[in-house]
């Protein structure tokens, strides 16, 4: 009959000499998140905004589709100091149509062995309607060209989103690390820059490959009446054998 008593008071004796129960004390704190995902816009493309401190302000940006399988993985980096909280933008286009809905994350590669960090994720509804393209690539070399059908997410930016694919097809003649830069239109002129991987392709029917694909790509669209393709933003040095 005197336990409850006790009970009592010896909490009050332990909560007056400064030693809280175990019960009582607040969980600590959980450790600040790396990257924050603050706005994902679930279309063709796929733009990220968010904010990170990471390792020299690299972020990994991956889509995965409605089965988890990756759709594409491509690189941001924050703006602002290092060790700080930084804004960053990214802009993943899709050339497979996902399903009804898109994973999207933001992480690090460990430099120490390469594991993910600081993963953030967000899932979303994807309702861009899915559409077949014709893409114009290269049989075995560079002397017979075909069209293939691909079924990809519909977008405003067809040049660009045709370029990607080109790009990101199992039989893209590009060389490995070839991105796109831009995709400008003006007065019928198609001007597409790629990155400096493009000012040397590793040899003549590597070079051709690549303009006729991009260019008898492009073509098919109404308003191109001429493609001009450039590396680095020059014309000169773009797809040097």
């Amino acid at each position: 009959m005197r336990t409850l008593p006790v009970l009592v008071l010896m909490f009050a004796v332990a909560c007056a000499d400064g030693v809280v129960p175990a019960s009582r004390r607040p969980s600590p704190p959980e450790p600040e998140k790396n990257i924050h995902l603050d706005e994902v816009t679930a279309a063709n493309p796929v733009i990220i905004r968010g904010r990170a401190r990471t390792f020299e302000n690299n972020v990994v940006i991956r889509v995965r589709d409605e089965r988890g399988q990756t759709l594409a993985e491509d690189f941001a980096t924050s703006v602002g100091e290092i060790g700080q909280h930084n804004p960053f933008t990214a802009e993943v286009w899709l050339t497979r149509h996902p399903g009804r809905q898109i994973t999207v994350e933001a992480f690090e590669y460990s430099a120490k062995d390469g594991s993910v960090q600081s993963l953030e994720s967000q899932t979303l509804p994807f309702t861009a309607e899915p559409i077949v393209v014709k893409l114009v690539l290269p049989v075995e070399d560079c002397t017979r060209f075909e069209t293939l059908e691909r079924t990809v997410p519909k977008t405003a930016a067809m040049a660009r989103l045709l370029v990607e694919a080109l790009l990101n097809d199992a039989r893209s003649p590009f060389p490995k690390g070839s991105d796109v830069r831009s995709v400008i239109l003006r007065d019928g002129v198609l001007t597409v820059d790629f990155n400096e991987r493009l000012q040397n392709v590793g040899g003549s029917c590597a070079a051709l490959a690549i303009r006729e694909a991009v260019t008898r790509t492009l073509l098919q669209l109404p308003s191109v009446k001429r493609v001009v393709i450039t590396a680095g933003g020059s014309e000169k040095v773009a797809l040097q054998p």
